[in-house]
């Protein structure tokens, strides 16, 4: 069969609606019978039909053999990460059966469509002109974010700014940064490498005895940064490879020139967010002068509250807002901690006491300066709500 737009067009407009009709019917009414068998028997229906249209060509260039190489590696990167942030968090029990039925029913139920969706992807980029091939991939990376979002969650959910936020960084970057290094990859090699990426994934989910409690920052930022730094090494393979070559164009796109930026960003914002033992918090008010000052960034380290003395710097919750005080007494009643704290720069004790489950940790180290751009940041924001707020009444 010759090359065909038209052919292409129609097989991806049929996951987009197979897709919408999935998300908003099947899982919630015949989430079973979707699960064991629809789902996985339309994608393996779609790529025999592909295989059987357009016959079996596939990629086996230098490229293609490299890039199955740098999936592997890149995969087996994303679990050793996600081990090593379980040693700094807690890891918990994997969900996942790990019978033998278990695993062979989730080889079928995600193994098949990871395989099928691959193949299909391949042969559809492929299946168009090399000018048409970027466009077609944008198109398909765009509806299979589409089809693996699940749409139904956004009609049945109370939607807010904070839901929305969550599922762009939780869900939908993910899903975008994923699909862009598949589609990269069947341009420019086949579809075995995003195979292997994935199912190595898979098979470290379902088999491992424990999995990390990564929390959804820290699971979103490492399934971001890991394919962008994949996609990177592949674009540098492509550059390599070509007839066009120049030293400065190997030199512009050589991976090892932004892999320390890309992993000093990433852990920088994961202690930001607090995702570490760890984190930064920026003084905003003068009650702890002349030790604290506005503008200075102090260090909290989550604590027991036997670890906390009188003396120490505590940071508390309050209802809708955190105070950064000291501890001037410690008692204990009913088997639970109590603290008085107060600001160094107050005349008197703070009005209410601090219950050991306000406690968020203890300062143990203080910079002077450093937290001046995200107080301004905060001004800003709380500028532009009370802007809001005043235009709506």
């Amino acid at each position: 069969m010759q090359k065909s737009r038209n052919f292409t067009f129609a097989i991806i407009f049929l996951v987009l609606i197979y897709g919408i009709i999935a998300s908003l019917v099947l899982t919630t009414k015949l989430n079973f019978i979707y699960l064991y068998i629809i789902n996985p028997l339309f994608y393996i229906a779609i790529a025999i039909l592909l295989r059987i249209l357009l016959g079996k060509q596939i990629n086996s260039s230098k490229i293609t053999k490299k890039s199955k190489e740098y999936a592997a590696i890149g995969a087996l990167a994303y679990i050793i990460i996600s081990l090593l942030l379980g040693l700094i968090v807690t890891f918990g029990k994997n969900p996942y059966s790990k019978t033998l039925l278990g695993i062979l029913t989730n080889i079928w139920i995600f193994g098949s469509v990871v395989v099928a969706k691959e193949y299909i992807r391949y042969k559809l980029i492929n299946n168009v002109y090399e000018k048409d091939k970027i466009k077609m991939a944008v198109l398909i990376s765009i509806v299979y974010v589409i089809v693996d979002i699940n749409i139904n969650r956004f009609i049945t959910e109370n939607i807010s700014v904070v839901f929305v936020v969550k599922q762009i960084f939780q869900n939908i970057l993910p899903l975008i940064v994923k699909n862009v290094l598949f589609s990269y990859i069947a341009i420019y090699a086949d579809f075995r490498a995003s195979i292997i990426y994935q199912l190595i994934i898979d098979l470290y989910l379902w088999l491992c005895p424990v999995l990390p409690n990564l929390n959804w920052m820290m699971s979103s930022i490492l399934e971001i940064s890991v394919p962008i730094v994949l996609f990177m090494y592949l674009q540098y393979l492509k550059t390599k490879n070509s007839i066009y070559k120049s030293k400065e164009d190997l030199l512009r796109s050589d991976p090892r020139n932004a892999i320390p930026v890309v992993v000093v960003v990433v852990l920088a914002m994961w202690f930001a967010l607090g995702l570490f033992p760890i984190k930064p918090v920026s003084i905003a008010s003068g009650s702890m002068l002349p030790e604290i000052h506005v503008g200075d960034v102090v260090l909290i380290k989550k604590c027991t509250p036997n670890d906390i003395i009188v003396g120490d710097v505590i940071q508390y919750q309050m209802e809708g807002y955190t105070v950064i005080h000291r501890v001037i007494e410690k008692k204990q009643k009913n088997g639970e901690y109590i603290f008085i704290t107060k600001g160094d720069n107050n005349k008197s004790a703070d009005s209410k006491p601090v219950y050991e489950d306000q406690v968020i940790g203890k300062c143990i180290l203080k910079i002077r300066y450093l937290g001046y751009p995200a107080i301004w940041l905060h001004l800003i924001q709380t500028e532009e709500e009370l802007q809001v707020d005043t235009g709506n009444n």
